[in-house]
């Protein structure tokens, strides 16, 4: 008989979220994408048929695999293709990353038994034969609704151990005498010994999880960089050809204390509070910070890179509707081999031509992380080639289509990534509540202050920040401005005329541009305020309020495209682009 059946892969989001490092974080979204690839490809070895994704070739498989095959034994053939996919898990990933921890005392049975138990597939079929798929797809998608619902519990083999650091959940798998003491003799050794084993920090207790996602490896390993790094890039970029002749300086100045940091991980090095965490001797410390703060200020001047850095999330619009659009088998397939197009794309665009990460790319979500001078294009092209590959497929209605709504987040590189994926989760949200959808929303994360979100229609919003980057790139939006246009929202009686508003607003901006001692001609002064005035203009209300664009929300632009153009060369081409936008 002929079923349509439909696995899902997971867990996604617990497993995703509780990443503290960044290669945490992709090792295992690669991880879950490669153990859907074993249930896709274990569907394709029984003669069934792959709708979504219509290959296993692509880089990514989505955690959610459909197809349609032929069995009268629907139950045993989601049960063999379960433990191949547990036994790939055990044998072919973890095995070979247990084997490599040279340890006699890490709990390695517990270990085995907690990745054994991580796995959760769900998978539900419905009969096919000749029922329209449209109907049959639908009742499938209820079922599987349902049955995630109703979630498996297994007994778990405990220890009496610490819980992991990362998750709270499992125990740690290290034992405890290999965790320095603090007046030890041998605490510099068993620091360095626990990162070489483990990639752990003293503080850190890991579970076999956190261990296959911290020391797993697969042969073709992009060169990766941390957040840190991520981070130092424009920083890097300014410094040209001079940068590899401070860091290597900074290497050997420091000698013993940059062992932790390999070469994929240079950016690091130029954080005088990324050293520090290298230097557990604190009667060295100030000694070698001041050495380090000579050499980088021979070569940088008063100049440091900016601790800040993006991450991405993006998420395709209407989806659901456009998938109930396509009533039979083939059009879902070409849907599907669109999707898997545009996620093959996707890493070129952020990798190579942003020089970003690209952390997962399924389908329609993509999650990544960039310098943060390169998250606004980064964006631009993701949704540009969105576009392009989904475009031409619609609802039901036959004038809904895909589009692609992306949340950035700006955040300091040593807040906890944890933290910093809720952020740019809410922030993806925030723009998929977007009117219309195809959203934008950026938060700017300070560690001083509050944090900072901007929403709009991608379009307007994005050419917004663009036109603020490139005035704020040429000195010509002075650091306060932001600042005192939100007093001014503050001090006005809500009864105040959005015209009197305006009008405050821009002698506020000539008053600062004045104060600030800009050299500006007359002409570069008009076009200025032509700009400024075309953004007041889009004020809908005096109040902030929820779906009303106010003062306070334009200066809030203003703070996070400041944010957004650090490490930002102005170029030519850029003064030219902002008498061309006015």
């Amino acid at each position: 008989m002929q079923h349509l059946i439909v696995f899902s892969v997971g867990p996604v989001q617990d497993f995703i979220n509780t990443a503290r490092r960044s290669r945490d974080l992709w090792y295992g979204s690669w991880m879950l994408s490669q153990l859907a690839r074993v249930v896709a490809e274990e569907i394709v070895k029984a003669n069934g048929e792959l709708i979504f994704p219509t290959n296993t070739e692509i880089e990514s498989v989505p955690n959610k695999i459909v197809g349609v095959v032929e069995t009268d034994n629907l139950k045993k053939f989601a049960d063999d293709i379960k433990e191949t996919t547990v036994t790939y898990l055990v044998d072919k990933l973890a095995k070979t990353t247990l084997d490599g921890i040279k340890s006699k005392t890490f709990n390695r049975a517990l270990a085995d038994a907690q990745i054994k138990d991580l796995l959760e597939l769900y998978w539900v079929g419905v009969p096919y034969n000749d029922r329209k798929y449209a109907e049959v797809r639908e009742q499938a998608e209820a079922m599987l609704i349902a049955r995630k619902n109703t979630r498996d519990f297994n007994q778990m083999t405990g220890a009496n151990a610490p819980k992991s650091s990362l998750d709270g959940s499992r125990e740690s798998v290290i034992d405890e005498e290999e965790y320095p003491k603090n007046n030890a003799n041998d605490k510099e050794d068993k620091i360095r010994d626990l990162y070489e084993k483990y990639r752990a920090r003293q503080g850190e207790r890991l579970s076999g999880v956190d261990l296959l996602k911290r020391l797993g490896a697969r042969k073709d390993e992009p060169d990766f960089k941390s957040a840190s790094h991520m981070a130092a890039i424009p920083f890097m970029r300014k410094l040209g050809a001079a940068k590899d002749k401070l860091i290597s300086n900074i290497r050997d100045s420091f000698g013993i204390a940059t062992w932790e940091v390999g070469d994929k991980d240079e950016g690091s090095l130029l954080f005088e509070n990324r050293l520090i965490d290298l230097m557990p001797n604190q009667k060295k410390q100030k000694e070698l910070l001041n050495l380090f703060n000579q050499k980088i200020k021979a070569v940088a001047g008063d100049s440091r890179p900016s601790p800040y850095y993006a991450l991405i999330r993006a998420d395709g619009d209407n989806m659901g509707k456009v998938i109930d659009g396509q009533e039979d088998k083939n059009k879902h397939q070409q849907l599907s081999k669109a999707l898997s197009k545009f996620a093959g794309e996707v890493e070129d665009i952020v990798n190579e031509q942003h020089q970003g990460l690209l952390i997962y790319s399924g389908g329609d979500d993509v999650l990544a992380y960039l310098p943060v001078d390169k998250a606004l294009s980064c964006a631009d092209a993701l949704v540009k080639k969105f576009k392009n590959e989904l475009g031409e497929f619609f609802a039901k209605d036959g004038t809904t289509s895909p589009t692609l709504s992306i949340g950035i987040v700006i955040a300091h590189h040593l807040d906890p990534l944890s933290d910093v994926l809720k952020l740019a989760k809410n922030a993806e949200r925030t723009a998929k509540d977007v009117t219309g959808k195809n959203g934008l929303a950026v938060t700017l994360s300070k560690r001083s202050g509050i944090d900072r979100t901007i929403v709009g229609k991608f379009s307007d919003l994005h050419t917004r920040l663009n036109e603020m980057i490139v005035l704020t790139n040429h000195k010509i939006i002075s650091g306060g401005t932001a600042y005192e246009l939100q007093e001014l929202q503050r001090v006005l009686p809500d009864d105040f005329s959005l015209t009197g508003l305006q009008d405050g607003a821009i002698r506020i901006v000539k008053r600062k541009q004045s104060a600030e001692g800009k050299q500006l001609s007359e002409e570069d002064k008009a076009r200025y305020i032509k700009i400024v005035d075309g953004w007041l203009k889009n004020i809908t209300s005096i109040e902030q309020k929820p779906k009303h664009y106010s003062l306070h929300d334009l200066a809030n632009e203003m703070i996070i495209a400041k944010s957004l153009a650090d490490g930002v060369e102005p170029t030519t081409n850029q003064a030219e682009e902002a008498k061309n936008e006015s």
